[in-house]
């Protein structure tokens, strides 16, 4: 179940968030809005500071790919999880025309493109890709299902 970020875009993106369980920006449903903003700067600085003490105490190693720790696996198979919506459409580069996000779903929501660091897409319950999906988005505590694509206008 994919869905595109089209419109007022320099890249128009397809996304399937079938692959997303694997993402580290991945946060547990509960955990949104009591988490500080998302700032992928910080993040990604933190995540480099850890890998560079890591090769400095345990040396390198040229396979990345990190294995899930069984933790990670039943959370994965028993949670609830969302990604923040910014860096996806901040991938696709928005034009310097663009004003507004437009969610696709059960219902039609338009929402201004200032308000993007504040939209999460939820892609499973309990562990479960979403049946009536293939993504909600939760912004403000509302929810709206069957989120089938984003435009920017």
């Amino acid at each position: 179940m994919i869905f595109p970020i089209r419109g007022l875009v320099r890249y128009p993106l397809t996304i399937d968030p079938t692959v997303w369980i694997f993402d580290d920006r991945k946060i547990p449903v509960e955990e949104i809005g009591k988490e500080q903003a998302f700032d992928a700067s910080e993040a990604y600085y933190a995540k480099m500071g850890a890998a560079w003490d890591k090769g400095i105490t345990e040396g390198t190693r040229t396979d990345h790919n990190k294995p899930m720790t069984r933790e990670e696996k039943d959370a994965a198979l028993t949670g609830s999880f969302a990604v923040p919506l910014a860096p996806f459409v901040g991938n696709a580069e928005p034009a310097a025309e663009a004003r507004m996000i437009v969610f696709e779903g059960e219902e039609t929501i338009e929402l201004p493109l200032s308000e993007l660091s504040a939209c999460y897409l939820q892609f499973s319950h309990e562990g479960k890709v979403l049946s009536d999906g293939p993504v909600y988005l939760i912004h403000e505590g509302s929810v709206t299902r069957r989120i089938s694509a984003i435009t920017l206008v």
